[in-house]
């Protein structure tokens, strides 16, 4: 590690989404003039700090990252939950089209901007109309969610859990409990809905039964890399795989299916990705990074 890096800034920001939302986000600064900006979609109910060792890896690596909390989420939350509602698609439309602009701004139309996005922050961003102006996308277990793609031991479980689980108790609480269930901070009830409606069609995010028409995936011209990992019980590799598919305009279309133990591993599941223990994976994905950005390793 270089010693310098320890005394960079990191700077906690309010970013305004397209409708003024406040959202509650990091800086992590890698250089006074970056020119090599990563930003961080989060997963559905995982507050930002969750990135926080993976963006300070990355800025040793010579990155400027941003992270930052969807409406509803972690400090991005201002009242209680059961009180706000909002949905997966005006994170999209909203929350991650103000982040990408809010870069944009900040450093310059003449940065690199890419964009990590884990599980559902790579779904959602093509539901952003602006994605046409990043360099790249990293997708972290980036399922397509619909039930019948799902692995042959989760598929009844997850079947009944957006069919039945999840709205009757996003109704009966006007929040879903996602806690409770481990997937994550609890979130606002229309997020459950949505995920719950789309994941029931083939489709998913882009099928019109499932409630919302509008999507951008086209207009994503950049480069993707997308991971998948064969104990991940939430994102098979053939899921992630028409996931990434989606994307029809990329650039170029990587998929990487990992298994833990043939890296030194002992597991990684839906997030261990951004765990300390997967680090061993980390400098595959910046040297990826580097050759979209087009810049070397740091000294």
């Amino acid at each position: 590690m270089n010693p310098q890096m320890l005394t960079l800034p990191t700077h906690d920001i309010v970013i305004a989404a397209t409708d003024g939302y406040p959202l509650a986000a990091t800086v992590y600064s890698a250089e006074e003039h970056p020119q090599n900006i990563i930003l961080i979609n989060s997963g559905t109910g995982v507050k930002r700090q969750f990135y926080a060792k993976f963006a300070r890896f990355l800025v040793e690596q010579g990155f400027t990252v941003v992270t930052y909390d969807y409406r509803g989420i972690g400090e991005s939350l201002r009242q209680p939950l059961h009180t706000f509602d909002t949905s997966m698609h005006e994170w999209g439309e909203k929350d991650v089209v103000g982040a990408i602009a809010w870069v944009m701004e900040r450093f310059g139309k003449e940065a690199n901007v890419s964009v990590v996005g884990h599980s559902a922050g790579g779904k959602i961003l093509g539901l952003a109309h602006n994605n046409n102006v990043l360099t790249a996308l990293v997708t972290v277990a980036v399922p397509n969610s619909f039930w019948q793609l799902h692995s042959p031991l989760m598929r009844l479980p997850y079947a009944l859990l957006v069919h039945a689980v999840m709205p009757t108790l996003s109704h009966l609480l006007s929040y879903f409990p996602a806690q409770i269930i481990g997937l994550g901070e609890d979130y606002p009830k229309s997020v459950a809905l949505e995920w719950a409606r789309w994941s029931r069609y083939r489709g998913y995010i882009r099928d019109p039964k499932g409630g919302h028409t509008q999507h951008t995936f086209e207009t994503f011209r950049g480069a993707i890399l997308a991971y998948s990992f064969e104990d991940d019980l939430v994102a098979s590799g053939d899921a992630v795989e028409s996931l990434m598919n989606f994307y029809t305009n990329a650039s170029e279309r990587t998929h990487r299916h990992i298994i833990p133990n043939e890296h030194g591993i002992r597991s990684i599941g839906h997030s261990g990705f951004f765990r300390e223990t997967s680090k061993p994976l980390w400098y595959d994905l910046v040297a990826w990074l580097r050759r979209q950005h087009g810049f070397e390793a740091q000294p």
